[in-house]
């Protein structure tokens, strides 16, 4: 559990603002589409580009014509002793750490005896069907899917047509998918068209979602539900192996804030910039073309006017995760800790082969993992004292 979750650490903090393995979201043209796509067809959604994630890297992973000693010069970046009051797992947020897990299981009661209003989260189950045929992502398979009644996440309005019926009901829902939605197939796997269809959703209003209720965090919970994922048979192990992990997130963050301190960034290549941040949008583009929408309404669904503003934000607040990855690099070469092709395949494994013809070769996979393990290095030789 503990190394796990100290890698993932080490993750969110060098490797952020790295272009994402996976896009957000899938190719389903099911119901829960994002009716946004219905309200205009003046953006088109993108085709999926490759990124080319080894662009101005060296074999070695390294920057290409960048002398990292150019630009950085390190400070003191081991032997620290840091305070453990700083960094010592606190009371509260081992707690809040526990809530977050227990939340994950946390259960609604059911209101079956009213009906639904504007605002009321519903579970329903609903099978799509588009001049009379079922289509793929169209049916909940009896699953069952929570949605908010009269918001606007599934296609036209399907969750205004469910207000003011009651659980037990079975509804006809009627809606029309937008002109530029991808296109499904049948049980078969025959092509259906259903950009600009009349679409025929058969639902069935299961219950009304009520206070939710959470189980106690305790030994049975811990059993039960954490066990599998991350090896705890008790709540005291649990707390435990917890309050550890939160140590060393901490201080992952405050050795973070020590080098930015202690070593002095004369500037961010400007190469580095762009080349990241270009295989930001290049992935913000796929994860709009997997989701069949614009990238315009992505943009918007993360809080963004338009690309320029993206790339904007991009530039302000990518910096101090740039600055970073240029540090962790450059410990990573004084302490003699380049990646080889012998540390990759203990690495991937079995998985080496089909890592590499991902990403169409190794330079991009060399370069995180010098980050890495310049982190990993600073992470191994300062002490909580």
């Amino acid at each position: 559990m503990k190394k796990l979750m100290t890698r993932v650490a080490a993750l969110s903090l060098v490797l952020a603002m790295a272009a994402s393995l996976a896009a957000c979201g899938s190719n389903s043209t099911s119901a829960s589409s994002s009716s946004s796509a219905s309200s205009s067809t003046s953006a088109s959604v993108p085709q999926q580009v490759e990124i080319d994630f080894n662009k101005n890297l060296t074999e070695d992973g390294l920057w290409q014509d960048i002398n990292m000693a150019d630009h950085v010069k390190l400070g003191d970046y081991k032997d620290l002793t840091i305070p453990s009051k700083d960094v010592t797992a606190t009371e509260e947020e081992i707690e809040a750490q526990r809530q977050t897990m227990v939340q994950q299981f946390g259960t609604p009661t059911k209101i079956t005896d009213q009906e639904i209003k504007d605002g009321d989260r519903v579970n329903i189950d609903y099978v799509g069907s588009v001049d009379g045929v079922e289509f793929t992502g169209g049916n909940t398979q009896g699953n069952g899917a929570s949605v908010v009644a009269g918001s606007a996440n599934y296609i036209d309005d399907f969750l205004t047509q469910i207000i003011g019926h009651k659980p037990g009901e079975t509804v006809n829902v009627e809606v029309t998918f937008p002109e530029d939605y991808n296109d499904s197939t049948d049980a078969e796997g025959n092509p259906i068209v259903l950009a600009g269809k009349d679409a025929l959703f058969v639902t069935t209003i299961n219950y009304i979602e009520g206070e939710m209720v959470y189980p106690e965090f305790n030994d049975e919970f811990v059993s039960t539900n954490l066990k599998a994922r991350y090896g705890w048979e008790t709540a005291a192990q649990a707390n435990e192996e917890i309050a550890s992990t939160i140590t060393e997130f901490n201080k992952a963050q405050y050795l973070q804030e020590q080098l930015l301190k202690n070593c002095k960034i004369k500037e961010i290549p400007q190469v580095i910039i762009d080349t990241l941040l270009e295989q930001e949008v290049n992935n913000l583009n796929n994860s709009a073309a997997m989701n069949g929408i614009p990238v315009e309404y992505l943009l918007a669904m993360y809080g963004f006017q338009d690309m320029d503003s993206f790339r904007e934000n991009f530039e302000t607040n990518a910096k101090d995760q740039i600055k970073m990855q240029m540090i962790y690099q450059l410990i990573a070469e004084t302490e003699g800790l380049l990646p080889t092709e012998e540390s990759m395949k203990e690495m991937f494994g079995d998985n080496y082969e089909t890592v590499i013809e991902s990403y169409n070769g190794a330079a991009f996979i060399k370069h995180q993992m010098l980050i890495e393990n310049g982190y990993n290095f600073v992470m191994e030789n300062n002490q909580i004292g």
